[in-house]
């Protein structure tokens, strides 16, 4: 499956984005706790998290250049979404921690 198609669900759902899931970069990493900036994940949730976390980062930029990023984060082993961060513009703006 496409994981692009989670991103399109989630930004329509959550802000109302309408997005083609070719609009749509991806790439995927797997982070220690230290290599993750703390701006962009809260130490307080790092805390929650396994380490190293896999993340599946998503781009989307808009017309007017407007650049919407989420990381889906999922434990390693299980491949289970447990995490998710959405940034604008280089500013996060929302998170959802999920259970294990």
């Amino acid at each position: 499956m496409d994981e692009r198609i989670g991103f399109v669900v989630r930004i329509k759902q959550l802000f109302g984005k309408v997005v083609a899931v070719d609009e749509v970069g991806m790439e995927s990493y797997l982070f220690e706790h230290s290599e993750i900036d703390p701006a962009i994940v809260p130490s307080e949730h790092l805390l929650l998290l396994p380490d190293p976390l896999q993340f599946d980062t998503f781009v989307y930029v808009e017309e007017d250049g407007k650049e919407w990023m989420a990381g889906m984060g999922y434990n390693p082993i299980t491949y289970r979404l447990i995490y998710e961060v959405w940034m604008c513009d280089g500013r996060t703006i929302a998170y959802e921690l999920y259970d294990e």
